[in-house]
Formats: structure tokens, sequence, C-alpha cells
């Protein structure tokens, strides 16, 4: 219990202050003295308030926002590190910072803007490290990864610490260069053929030849003539398979007595000695592959690896290839190790050489800060309930390749996968500027959604299969920044910590976000006028700034309401009959004109083209004798007069800041007018101040000074603590 003198003051002539403000938990029994310190008489006031200020809310009237007394409310904002889930913020939890800064938490601060994202394809190679050895932290988007023997290069575009695995955009070999990376060269020979392949047992696409002395040993850098044997030279992808093929001393001749024809596959060799199934035979150009030997005559595929299948003169040579092992190229040296460009972070490679290519396909890339931001590749990405992200598609690279969302891995790629349409949104041409998807999370969204390229026939795997990656809903997410109120002590700041449920958060840089904070007295929903009594030293609320509403239903979301000034309570003046007016309901319209925005109404034209104007929405920031336009095209277009109105009221002493702070209604007076001799003392006797509530003062001159005595006793009038979870 506080008793003695509350409060004192001497304020400026004619001008409404506050005197003695009871807090929220208080109720007091005062007595409000009034000294006249002049030599001639004076007049005052006084009144008994059960509110600070009286605020008009954005949005609809009658509004579903919703109040109940004692709630709290609060503008002020603090980001922690470690982020806190909306269970685990348990409205009223008592705050205590190291530095002794004290507050109740009253929610998390849940961020509703649009979250974009922007989509490229790129080709992307992957392949793993040895994650034990993984030193510093790759840039992942940012990081140019070069391998320390090989030097090939490439963006780094994901990394899982856990598994090594990691991609990777390294550029193609052009059909042209005569340089290429190889794995290793352990097998290999001037001379020796690679066939570059899909894999050990398809036929190929191009044969290059390792020119004399074009082996470097150190660097694993080949020097090649491309295209040879008849096949044609094109870009080389990174972690492309190779077979490596040697001239043999095993050699024969074709002995068919006659040509032998480009579609026979039996040749008879003058002597099969040697040749071996399931080997390679080169004849000119053509390469043949070995099934069978049965004496001299061999069953033969044709035309393998690239080459054709053409008519060979008899007793042309015929030459058994050594199959020299299988390499990668264009490719990092085998246990090498890659470096980061920015980061200078390391990490030894330990893929293992196979008989196919090192996987290496067009992919979807995602940057979250812009079209010319840091792409990656979006792996096992959460999506956070009660957000919406777009996902732009406006780079030339996305052509032909529509992104889109399903519950089955590649969606539509396979035989009965489906494209989920809940909540989404599609717009425009993938490549085309203008096109994203749309996606906004809720409770009813799929926990786990997987994104695809669209095929062009719907359940067939085409060309677009292995461009998406998973993507999960989080449903109880975590929040970075929270609100809190009932602020004492010392001031939050920047790197103070503070304990809730055995976690320790750490309020971040620049991350206090002052507001104002108090308690719910009255909310009109019909007029959105919400009556506040302010805690503490909390300052004003001012138009612009935003609180939640207070919802009483356990694990309900609230609900952001913005502090708005200017709002149209009345419209009159509005303009006659016109007959060409189209007769109709006309509803949710948007005037212009005025100095506001966002004044909303329905109309109705009867038949002779009178309109009845109905308020929906007052909008914000209009003055008295605003003219507002609507045009004849939003009331049917029949060729009449544009209507026109005017805002004839707007909330009077309801907006946020120091008037609604001083407006004050004949009802709270308990002194009015009230003279007071010179050099004389008046006293009001047995007044009771509740909770939240505040003496307001007026005097004709300065020559008045107040002083309220008296006590304060705890009450429990007001329920202070709303919107209950459970815990998660």
């Amino acid at each position: 219990m506080t008793a003695g003198r509350l409060a004192a003051s001497k304020p400026g002539a004619t001008t409404n202050a506050i005197l003695y403000s009871a807090d929220i938990d208080n109720t007091s029994s005062v007595v409000l003295t009034a000294a006249n310190l002049s030599g001639s008489g004076v007049t005052y006031r006084a009144g008994v308030r059960d509110y600070d200020q009286i605020l008009t809310l954005d949005g609809d009237e009658t509004t579903a926002l919703e109040f109940q007394k004692g709630n709290p409310v609060s503008g002020y904002k603090i980001k922690i590190t470690p982020g806190i889930s909306f269970t685990d913020a348990t409205p009223g939890a008592d705050i205590s910072t190291q530095n002794g800064a004290q507050a109740k938490l009253l929610d998390v601060f849940k961020d509703t803007s649009v979250l974009e994202r922007w989509v490229k394809v790129e080709k992307l190679l992957e392949t793993t490290g040895d994650n034990a050895n993984l030193t510093g932290i790759f840039q992942v988007g940012v990081d140019t990864v070069t391998g320390g023997t090989s030097g090939v290069a490439g963006t780094l575009r994901s990394l899982n610490t856990e598994s090594g695995t990691f991609h990777v955009a390294i550029p193609d070999v052009a059909s042209g260069a005569t340089a290429v990376n190889v794995s290793r060269n352990t097998g290999l020979a001037d001379a020796a053929r690679l066939m570059i392949s899909d894999n050990a047992t398809e036929t190929g696409t191009e044969i290059i030849s390792i020119d004399a002395s074009g082996i470097n040993t150190t660097t694993n850098v080949l020097t090649v003539t491309r295209g040879v044997y008849g096949t044609t030279a094109s870009a080389i992808p990174a972690g492309a398979f190779a077979k490596c093929f040697i001239d043999s001393a095993t050699t024969s001749t074709i002995n068919e007595g006659a040509t032998f024809a480009a579609g026979d596959t039996t040749l008879t060799l003058a002597d099969a000695t040697g040749f071996l199934e399931g080997g390679y035979i080169q004849i000119g150009n053509e390469t043949l592959q070995v099934s069978a030997v049965a004496g001299n005559d061999l069953t033969v595929g044709r035309g393998q690896y690239g080459t054709s299948a053409v008519n060979h003169n008899d007793g042309a040579t015929v030459t058994q290839l050594t199959d020299a092992g299988d390499y990668h190229l264009n490719f990092f040296t085998e246990g090498e190790t890659i470096t980061g460009g920015t980061s200078n972070a390391t990490l030894p490679l330990n893929f293992s050489q196979s008989s196919n290519p090192i996987p290496n396909q067009d992919r979807f890339i995602v940057a979250e800060d812009g079209a010319g931001g840091t792409y990656e590749l979006y792996l096992n990405k959460n999506l956070n309930n009660e957000r919406i992200y777009k996902f732009w598609q406006i780079d030339a690279s996305n052509t032909g390749h529509p992104f889109r969302l399903s519950e089955e891995a590649d969606g539509t790629q396979g035989l009965t996968g489906t494209e989920y349409t809940g909540n989404v949104v599609k717009v425009g041409t993938a490549g085309q500027a203008g096109c994203y998807l749309q996606i906004t999370v809720d409770d009813n969204t799929p926990i786990s959604l997987s994104a695809y390229a669209e095929p062009a026939v719907a359940n067939t795997a085409d060309s677009n299969a292995g461009f998406g990656w998973d993507l999960n809903v989080d449903a109880n997410p975590s929040y970075e920044e929270i609100f809190i109120y009932k602020l004492r002590g010392s001031a939050f700041a920047a790197a103070d910590q503070f304990t809730l449920a055995e976690t320790t958060y750490t309020i971040a840089a620049s991350g206090v976000t002052e507001g104002s904070w108090g308690y719910v007295h009255e909310f009109d929903k019909a007029l959105n006028l919400l009556k506040v009594s302010l805690d503490g030293d909390s300052q004003a609320f001012v138009a612009g700034d935003t609180i939640y509403d207070t919802p009483t239903i356990v694990n309900e979301n609230r609900v952001m309401a913005t502090i708005v000034a200017g709002k149209a309570r009345t419209l009159d003046s509005v303009s006659g009959a016109d007959g060409s007016r189209a007769a109709g309901t006309y509803t949710g319209l948007t005037p212009t004109g005025g100095n506001g925005t966002l004044l909303k109404v329905d109309v109705v034209v009867d038949g002779s083209g009178a309109a009845t104007v109905t308020l929906i929405n007052g909008g914000k920031n209009y003055q008295a004798n605003d003219t507002v336009t609507l045009t004849d095209s939003v009331l049917g277009g029949g060729g009449g007069a544009s209507l026109t109105f005017d805002v004839a009221t707007i909330g009077t002493g309801e907006s946020a800041g120091a008037t609604a702070q001083t407006y004050i209604n004949d009802e709270d007076y308990i002194a009015y007018g009230k003279a007071i001799a010179a050099n004389a003392v008046d006293r009001t006797t047995g007044i009771v101040v509740g909770p939240g509530q505040n003496i307001l003062v007026w005097s004709s001159a300065e020559q008045i000074a107040y002083t309220v005595t008296g006590f304060e006793s705890q009450s429990d009038d007001y329920t202070q603590i709303v919107n209950s979870k459970t815990t998660g």
C-alpha cells in the first residue's frame, strides 16, 4: 500500500492535463486539493476518466476484432535469438533481464507480409565430401569452390554438413575446347580414347583422343582432340562419364570374302584368337561391341559410342580394344580438397569412381533476397504456418519449366502424382515478367510438400523430371520478435539476456522497437473505438501504431490492428439523381479524392438514379468536408454523371495522440467551473480512482497548484491475461 501525497502539478492555463493515474493493479481513495496562488479569483475543472486514450482502429464497421476489459495491449517489441514458438510464448510470463529490465510477455509478433522467393533453373552437380574433416563454414550461394589439385571451380548451391553431400554449378566444357579435367590419371596413356556416354553400357555421344604428352599428372588436365572416329564434339557437362580404351596388340583382318556390310552383325575374322566376349573392337572409324565368339565368327553390336555403322572392306584391320577403366570428365580430382573463395572453408572430397555420370541436371534454385540475390538449392526448407510465400519465375531460365507444388515427390512427373492447389495462386507464364506461384500456408496445408517442374503431359515424365525438392510446413514455427508490456526497471537493450522455460534469449542488435503499452477498458465494435489506460511511464499511442487484438479462445491467433487518424464517421451532400445512372446495389466501392485513403462504401441506386450511400469503412486521414467521387463505371456504366459526396464528420477526440489523451466526456467531470478565491484552497474529498483510471484537471489561469493525497491499495478488478495456449 502507498499512502500520502500521490501526485502534484501546476499545469498551464486552459489546458487539460492528467494529474494522477492509478496503476492497473491498484484502486486509490484520494483527496483533490486545488490551491489558488494568485491575487485574483480563478476557476477550475476536474474529472475522473476510466481511460487515457480513445483509439480509432482501421477496418470495417462493424469489426471482427476482439478486445476485453483488462486485456493488455502493446506496441513495444524486442527481437530475440533464438526464436520462440507460438505455444512457448505464454502470455503474462515474467521477463527479467540480467541488467535489471522487467516486463511481461504479451505474445509473439507474427509478420503477415508476403515472403518473396525468386526461382531460377541451373544445372547442378551432386557429389560428396568428407564431412568429418570439414573446416570453416561455407557460404552457400556465395562461395565459388575450387579444387586444390584440379583447379575446377563452381558456385556452391547446397551443403549437407552431416552427410557431406553438396551441389555445385560447374560450367560445361565447350564443344571446341581442347583441355578437360579428368578425375584421375591412373591407366591413361597418350592416344588413349575416352568414350563419353551417359553410362558404361550406353552407346555414347562423343569420342576424344588424348594428344601426345597430353596428360598433366599434376592437375589432371588432359589435352585432347575432340570428335574423333567420326563422332560429333559437343559440350561436356561436369561429371560426365567416360570409358577409356587403348589399342591392344591383338589384331586381325576381316575375312568375309566380301564387303562387311553396315547391317551385318556377324563378323568373320582371319583369326579370332584373343578376341573377347563383351569386349570392344575398332574397325576404321567404327567401334563395335562383341557379344559372342564362335571360332572365327564374332557376333557384334554396330556403331558404339557415337560412331556410325558403315561398310568395311574385306581384309580391313580389326583391333581389340583394352578397357583402361572408368573416368569422370570436367570434374574434381579424386581425394582433392575444395576451398570456398569467400569463406576459405575447406572440404576433402571422397566421391567414388562409378560407371555412371556424377548426377548433374537442371534444378530449381531459389533466392530470398531479390532477383539478383544469393541463390541456393532448397532442400527440406520450411514454410511457416500463417505466412504467404510468392515464388517468382521471371528469370528466362524458367522458360518451359513451370514451378508447381505437390504432396508427392516430383508431382505429376510420376504416374499418379497430383498438383497441390489449396490456397495456391498461379499467375503468368514461366520465364516471363510477372510470373509467380503464391501459396498461403494455414492449418489445412499438408505438412510435407514437394516442388517440381510441370511436365508437358501430366503423369508423363519428361526432361523436367528431377527439378524439385522437399518443403516442410512448420505448424509451430519460431518467431524472432515478441511484444512485451508492463515495463519496469532498467531499459531493454541489445545483448541483454533473459530466461524463459529454461531457454536463454538474447536481445538482438537494434532489437528494441520502443512503443506504447497499456490495458483495454472498453471496446466499441460498431465504431472500432478502443478505450485504453496507459501503464507506467508509457507514452501515448499515436496514429500508425499497430497492436494485436485480444481473443479469449485457446490458441486463437491474434489479429493486427492499426491506429488511424481522420477516419470518416458520417457522410453527406450526396449528389442528386441521374436518370442515366444504372439501378442496382454496388458493394465495397472505394471512392477517390479527399485527403485520405481506404474509404469504403456500399451504394444503392434506385430506378430514378438516386443514390443511397452507406459507410462501410471510414478509411484514414480524411478531413471534414472532403469531397470524394465514384465514377459511373463502378456504378453500372449506364452513362450517368459521377456520384459525389462529402465526409461530414471524422472521429472527434478519437484519434491517437495528445488530443485523444486530453479528451473528456461531460459525464466524467466531478467539478466544472468551480471558483476559488484569491489565495484560497479548495478540496474535493471521497474520490475513488479505480484501476487504470485518472484525474484530469483544467485551470482558467496558470496559478492553480494541485495535489492528490490518499492511499493506493491492490485491486483485482482487471483480469489481465487472455489468449491462453496449450503447450507444445
